[in-house]
């Protein structure tokens, strides 16, 4: 009776291992997700989310129309999961051409992270003869350096 009690007991622990796994499993693949960096742009009280994927080809990164008055630029440098650095851009648009008015750039290491974490701070852009005002703040989710 004792040696069945045992082996009733071990197989009630393997059980509750297995379940405890699809948990474990699926924050692991949440945490080796494909990085994404989110940039909240707002002008003119609109808002746009930006959502930007790694690229290993930077310069084919569009820029984004913000109210037709600012385009904003949000460029992450890498490959699967590591990223070599971010990059964003603000112009102020005028009748000839887009003025670069703002330009940041973030390097490794990054904060790894199944949730997004802030990557800028709450930032005011202010350009044209009237300073119009541009604010943006970006969170990154998903790096590894």
């Amino acid at each position: 009776m004792r040696h069945c009690h045992l082996a009733y007991m071990t197989e009630k622990l393997r059980f509750q291992r297995l379940l405890a796994l699809p948990p474990l499993l699926l924050l692991s693949a949440h945490l080796h997700a494909a990085p994404l960096l989110t940039c909240s742009v707002s002008y003119a009280g609109s808002t746009q989310i930006i959502e930007t994927s790694t690229t290993t080809a930077p310069y084919d990164v569009a820029s984004v129309d913000i109210g037709e008055r600012f385009r904003f630029k949000a460029v992450m440098v890498g490959v699967g999961d590591h990223v070599d650095y971010i990059k964003l851009y603000a112009y102020f648009q005028t009748r000839h051409h887009d003025v670069p008015i703002h330009q940041a750039t973030y390097l490794p290491p990054f904060t790894a992270s199944a949730t997004p974490v802030k990557l800028t701070p709450f930032n005011h852009l202010y350009a044209g003869d009237v300073e119009r005002e541009l604010q943006y703040q970006c969170t990154l989710q998903g790096a590894a350096s």
